[in-house]
């Protein structure tokens, strides 16, 4: 393992982090603006994709879109693959699509892997101001940290591997193989899906553990109905105008389902969103068994707790079946020599445990702690200066107002989501992310200093497409190309940024 630091005192230096969707996306753009560039893009991994790299896809791992939707603007998955657009996208598919990208727009040469950004601090250069230094380790073993403290349940006479779900890639052997006959998977969404349904089809028995504090489990839906992808309904227009959306508060859609003015338009919509709900849950009423699995909030509009699809049947006809799936509503307290002991005082036999629970955001822990408050980046609430959190609540209090009088809806959520939000609410630890539009540090932006964006903090369904828009956006911003006149304006106005940013995590607050 070797340490070295980037001093990026070159204004034509640039250092993208990730091989993701999203610093794939930032690299091709910015070439594209500027050909001449000394890029870089630093990933710790072995190889391009981000969550989609060749260490963290796994035999039977599906994505939950289709090779339709989960592409490239200019570079149709479908086309390059040889795939049914509407078809069920292996996970090893999209790593072979974004390798293909790498290729297909030069950025191989560029992409420095195994190699693991540590630190990056302001350069001390006299002559530019508006640098970065950039330290990282090469040759670096990328390992999964299990959200929370792993150790306060992993004891050392444990016989079996503890695996998160994140390094199941590399891992996925250890709990397929002979030697291993009964697996406990902790966690409700996605990934402990993912992990279930590859135990069990390779006959292994689980014990599938789902803590009863939290959100609960995430809701599962059909990849299908009526023969139709559900990625092909997501893609039509008419699906967007169902949902509020703090950047479409005019026009007719606008006035009849969301402002509280057409008694019509509100009937329909809450039938509409009603009638998903019901026919979501619906698959849940089998037995007790998958009754287990079924979401806290029954609400989809209010539920906070992942989605994601299947797709085959025969996946909760397993959970309904109960021979090789067994529920479990609790925490794992502790790992012994064979077993995992639960909250509720089952004792499991254990092979292998996998921890499907889930990531921090440590964006702001690579950058030294005295510029995160001039960075707009989350810390310690605790070390909020008190007239900055004095400010901040003011703002979001007139933001939050403002949101109420657009969406009437969310003002007054039924009286189960609000026991539902009662009983799990939790204290933020840190502040939010403040980035104009979710990209650029305030403070830096208004005295000029276009050294640095923040990409993907927004998640969405449609990942590729958000990364491109964002992908432009922001390089536009660092080589300070023409904006419409009023956001060159706001960008030059801190104030003007923190009311944005205030109404953006104020409607983020109430509808999620």
């Amino acid at each position: 393992m070797g340490s070295k630091t980037i001093s990026a005192t070159d204004p034509t230096r640039v250092v993208i982090i990730g091989t993701g969707w999203t610093g794939l996306a930032a690299a091709k753009t910015y070439l594209q603006i500027r050909p001449d560039i000394s890029l870089t893009v630093i990933d710790e991994d072995s190889s391009v994709g981000g969550v989609w790299s060749a260490s963290r896809v796994y035999p039977g791992l599906i994505a939950d879109s289709c090779a339709a939707i989960f592409d490239y603007s200019d570079f149709e998955m479908n086309v390059e693959l040889g795939l049914d657009k509407w078809g069920d996208l292996s996970a090893a598919k999209v790593h072979e699509y974004l390798e293909i990208y790498v290729d297909k727009f030069d950025l191989r040469s560029r992409c420095k892997l195994n190699t693991k950004c540590t630190r990056i601090g302001r350069s001390k250069s006299s002559v530019n101001q508006k640098t970065w230094t950039i330290d990282f380790e090469t040759r670096y073993t990328t390992q999964g940290t299990v959200k929370g403290s792993l150790h306060d349940i992993h004891s050392p006479t444990f016989e079996g591997p503890v695996i998160h779900s994140k390094d199941i890639g590399t891992r996925h052997v250890q709990l397929t193989s002979k030697e291993t006959n009964r697996v406990t998977v902790v966690g409700g969404n996605k990934s402990a899906v993912d992990t279930v349904s590859l135990c069990v089809m390779a006959g292994k028995e689980v014990d599938w553990v789902i803590r009863k504090e939290g959100y609960g489990p995430g809701a599962l839906l059909e990849a299908r109905t009526l023969g139709i992808h559900a990625g092909a309904f997501k893609n039509m227009r008419a699906s967007a105008v169902m949902f509020p959306n703090i950047f479409a508060t005019s026009g007719f859609w606008y006035w009849f389902f969301h402002s509280g003015k057409s008694k019509l338009g509100t009937w329909i919509l809450n039938w509409l969103l009603g009638q998903i709900s019901d026919s979501a849950m619906k698959e849940y009423e089998r037995n007790e068994n998958t009754m287990m699995i079924s979401p806290d909030m029954k609400d989809l509009f209010w539920s906070n707790s992942g989605i994601s699809v299947f797709h085959d049947n025969a996946f909760l006809d397993m959970v309904a079946d109960g021979n090789l799936i067994h529920i479990h509503r609790a925490s794992v307290s502790k790992l012994s020599k064979e077993h995992a002991h639960l909250s509720d005082g089952q004792i499991l036999p254990c092979d292998a445990a996998v921890f499907a629970t889930g990531w921090k955001m440590n964006q702001a822990g690579i950058f030294d702690p005295d510029l995160l408050p001039n960075l707009g980046l989350p810390i310690p609430t605790e070390h909020q200066r008190p007239h900055d959190a004095r400010h901040w609540n003011e703002l979001d209090e007139i933001s939050e107002s403002y949101v109420r009088k657009l969406f009437p809806k969310l003002v007054h959520p039924p009286p189960e989501v609000v026991r539902y939000d009662k009983k799990h609410s939790r204290s933020a630890t840190t502040t939010p992310f403040r980035l104009f539009r979710n990209i650029v540090p305030p403070n830096l932006a208004a005295r000029g200093d276009q050294s640095l964006i923040i990409l993907g903090l927004l998640i969405n369904t449609n990942v590729p497409t958000y990364a491109e828009v964002s992908s432009l956006w922001g390089v536009a911003y660092l080589e300070n190309l023409p904006f419409c006149p009023a956001t060159t304006k706001t960008l030059t106005d801190v104030s003007e940024m923190e009311k944005d940013i205030s109404l953006l995590q104020a409607y983020g607050n109430l509808r999620y």
